[in-house]
């Protein structure tokens, strides 16, 4: 399971070096490539629950922050995922729902376009789980990562998804990325 959910955000990579410079680009929400559907595997930081890995599926909408912020290299945007985790209590899953209000500021490295991500927002939960002190309902939620664009509509991003209590009810995540 582990090597399949890692599979699409290694073939992403691999595209990387088929891929045009995107660095002199601009940013993608200057191209009108606003939303992204994201796919990746959530891995929880705390060890009392019963999985290594799961799938985390996401869509996201981003679009210019402005001159404000980030000059002209800054976005603005909100976030919904899904994963599920499996309670070691009863061997039950329950659904976590991040929904998040970001932050994107852009950059490059040679011809490489690179970003980081800092949000805010909540963790919703069907049910409670213990073991991560998430409650069921809403959350304090909270996010930061960073990603690199493979072309404008490609990318691949690391991220921690935090809440509260981040040694337990943290995830660490690793997605792939389309934009359209």
């Amino acid at each position: 399971m582990k090597g399949r959910l890692l599979g699409a955000p290694m073939i992403l990579l691999c595209l990387a070096f088929a891929g045009q410079s995107v660095a002199q680009l601009g940013i993608p929400e200057d191209n009108e490539l606003n939303y992204s559907l994201t796919l990746g595997a959530a891995i929880p930081v705390s060890g009392s629950v019963n999985q290594e890995a799961e799938p985390l599926v996401g869509i996201t909408w981003y679009d210019q922050a402005g001159e404000q912020l980030g000059g002209g290299n800054g976005a603005v945007g909100i976030s919904g995922e899904w994963t599920q985790i499996r309670r070691k209590l009863d061997d039950k899953d329950v659904s976590l729902v991040p929904i998040m209000l970001n932050y994107r500021q852009y950059g490059s490295a040679g011809s490489w376009r690179l970003f980081t991500n800092l949000g805010v927002g909540i963790i919703a939960a069907t049910d409670n789980i213990p073991e991560m002190r998430i409650d069921t309902g809403a959350n304090f939620g909270w996010t930061g990562g960073f990603g690199i664009d493979l072309t404008n509509n490609l990318f691949f991003q690391f991220r921690f998804i935090g809440g509260s209590n981040p040694s337990d009810d943290g995830l660490w995540t690793v997605q792939g990325g389309y934009r359209f």
